[in-house]
């Protein structure tokens, strides 16, 4: 689980860095984190920031702190919500999207990337959801 992890991550990275502003890497950690709700997704969250911030130019720490938080945020709220929904991940990696879109500087397009974002979320959630429960229930 945790290669497949690493895997979507690099990709989600690599398409960050060279093709687009989409927040790929938080759609990914989100997706991960609702489904498997593991503290090892708090490292690579820190590590996936760190480089992305390297590879953008950006100040170093900003999306490592960013995607800690929101991950933090999201498991301290599974009690209160149920966070294994589409609602749950539409909202909020909508919201996620616009603050890490205004963290990062970019002012261009605040209202249809983090739509778009959103859905890209959802639809990423509900094949990560399809394609992990066999994994999950070998563990």
């Amino acid at each position: 689980m945790k290669f497949l992890a690493v895997v979507l991550l690099s990709l989600a990275l690599v398409l960050e860095v060279s093709l687009t502003t989409i927040p790929f890497i938080f759609l990914v950690l989100l997706c991960l984190t609702v489904i498997l709700k593991e503290n090892w997704l708090f490292v690579l969250a820190f590590v996936f920031g760190l480089l992305i911030d390297l590879l953008s130019f950006k100040m170093i720490g900003i999306s490592s702190s960013f995607f800690v938080l929101i991950l933090f945020l999201v498991l301290l709220y599974q009690s209160k919500f149920e966070i294994t929904t589409g609602y749950f991940i539409f909202i909020s990696s909508l919201l996620g999207s616009f603050v890490f879109l205004v963290i990062s500087g970019y002012h261009n397009s605040l209202i249809l990337e983090p739509l778009l974002s959103a859905f890209i979320g959802l639809l990423m959630f509900k094949l990560l959801q399809k394609f992990t429960k066999p994994l999950i229930a070998n563990h």
